[in-house]
């Protein structure tokens, strides 16, 4: 997968009220920091001026977050009562998530269950079944074990 850049950025969805983007992989959400040279701040700004909106904090209404090595779909509230609508479903949790994790080699049993954190302060258990993976809840606590039943 190319590098992100400026002009690579992919528009899931667009309505009045929501923008879904396609997050590329090694590009943060946003930042106050001259350092970083790319941000989907920067890229939405770039491509959509338009909808920039100078009163909040990075000039756009983000719905949620991907960690910076994660790519996907990307929520973007265009207006403060879509913003509001967002937060209170994510808040509600009415909002699936769902994340498709690449495996190097071979697995070879049909069913097992991971519960090692997807990530700091991660609750979340994992099932690999007919070759998908999917949560099924919180992740037992102590140490991380791979259980294969």
């Amino acid at each position: 997968m190319e590098p992100g850049s400026m002009e690579n950025l992919s528009i899931v969805y667009r309505s009045r009220d929501f923008l879904v983007v396609n997050k590329h992989w090694d590009v943060r959400i946003d930042s106050k920091t001259w350092r970083e040279t790319l941000t989907l701040q920067k890229q939405l700004r770039h491509r959509f001026p338009e909808l920039a909106d100078p009163d909040t904090y990075y000039g756009f209404r983000f719905c949620h977050q991907l960690d910076f090595s994660t790519s996907g779909a990307l929520c973007v509230a265009l207006n403060k009562a879509a913003a509001g609508s967002a937060y209170k479903c994510f808040k509600e949790r009415q909002v699936t998530k769902a994340y498709l994790a690449l495996v190097r080699g071979h697995v070879q049993e049909s069913r097992m269950t991971i519960s090692y954190a997807i990530g700091r302060g991660s609750q979340a258990a994992l099932i690999l079944e007919d070759e998908e993976l999917r949560a099924v809840g919180p992740a037992p606590q102590g140490k991380p074990r791979l259980a294969c039943p």
